[in-house]
């Protein structure tokens, strides 16, 4: 099965199967053609994903995609007693109620903490009302991403919100029988090019998402203005440079470049992440281990930074680290010479199609026995 990320800048595209992941693979986005994050020539990024497939050597067709960005809305409500299924079938009267009125139609989806699909309240229950998840996303963002795979001869079989999808790939070792786990709520950061996806994960379950009109773009801007390059010369820059704990990018000699404070961008993000932290502790009681929010794991593109998670961990004064897809997930792949930054590019395509086919993370047996 496939996984497919159809991104502003480039699309990822990853092979999946029981054995671990098979392949994996990006192209580069045609220009224009994703704004805000929908997809508004499908028929060039068909034809972009076509060409992926045949560099892949892919015949699978199956494909399950992501869907992110500022334009997915996220939300806890409170809704009638009912099984999943049930919820779900009633979402375009019920969902409505509960978020601000739409300027487009949108496509609706709950999600109720620890239930089967199947489950129902139980008979006579006094139980009336229960939480569920709202994701509410454009009807445009998920039919153009349709689109552009169908026209690339592909089958799509589900779409994932990016939230879901980054926090199952990257708590498959949050194991809730582990007393290290146990109850732990850790934050988890997505830096993409157009946008940042914030979420919370108590355990292996999301417990809340938010996202920011802030991504790796503006720190490209920031060496494009201060040395009048392209973007892809500006990202090339930036790739090879090296992030310093005060937040100032430094090249190598042989660029003959000066130093450059990056505090724009970076301020910018420490300040939501913060946010973060501080929001999580309102919203338990002084004290309470639950409001405890003491680590973040950064992923996406923007983790090719070198040095951002040092910084973000100084300035925050937590622990702050970069996800790494080779803990958590089987490779049948060669993953010896792979940049640990680098591959999180692929975190919300590969947790899309890992969280639609029930994946799970390699006991520590099989990891040994992979080593050998």
């Amino acid at each position: 099965m496939l996984g497919l990320d159809i991104g502003s800048r480039a699309i990822y595209l990853v092979r999946y199967g029981d054995s671990g992941v098979l392949a994996y693979g990006q192209y580069p986005t045609p220009p224009d053609s994703v704004v805000e994050g929908a997809v508004v020539d499908t028929r060039r990024v068909g034809e972009a994903i076509q060409r992926l497939l045949r560099a892949m050597r892919l015949r699978e067709r199956e494909v399950v995609l992501t869907v992110g960005g500022a334009q997915v809305m996220t939300k806890w409500v409170v809704v009638p007693a009912m099984s999943l299924e049930e919820l779900n079938a009633a979402a375009p009267l019920e969902a409505p109620r509960h978020l601000p009125p739409a300027k487009e139609p949108m496509l609706y989806r709950f999600w109720t903490p620890h239930a089967d699909a199947s489950s129902a309240p139980a008979e006579g229950a006094e139980t009336t009302q229960m939480p569920a998840r709202l994701v509410a996303v454009p009807e445009a963002l998920v039919h153009s991403r349709l689109d552009a795979a169908l026209r690339a001869g592909l089958n799509p079989i589900g779409i994932v919100p990016e939230p879901d999808a980054i926090t199952y790939v990257l708590t498959l070792n949050h194991r809730p029988q582990s007393l290290l786990w146990r109850g732990k709520a850790t934050a988890i950061v997505g830096i993409r090019y157009d946008y940042s996806e914030m979420t919370i994960a108590r355990e292996t379950a999301l417990e809340f998402a938010r996202t920011l009109r802030l991504g790796l773009n503006d720190a490209i801007e920031t060496l494009q203005r201060a040395f009048g390059a392209s973007h892809e010369e500006a990202e090339a820059l930036m790739l090879q440079a090296q992030l310093d704990e005060e937040g100032t990018l430094h090249f190598s000699e042989e660029l003959g470049l000066p130093p450059l404070s990056m505090l724009g961008f970076l301020h910018a993000l420490t300040s939501e992440m913060r946010r973060l932290v501080d929001f999580q502790r309102s919203r338990y009681p002084e004290g309470s281990y639950w409001g405890l929010l003491d680590s973040f794991l950064l992923t996406g593109e923007g983790t090719a930074l070198k040095g951002l998670a040092n910084y973000c961990a100084r300035s925050l004064g937590l622990t702050c680290i970069s996800g790494n897809l080779f803990r958590g997930v089987r490779w049948a792949v060669p993953t010896e010479d792979l940049d640990p930054d680098a591959m999180n590019r692929y975190t919300a395509a590969l947790g899309a199609v890992m969280s639609l086919k029930g994946a799970r993370s390699p006991t520590d047996e099989e990891r040994l026995t992979t080593a050998a």
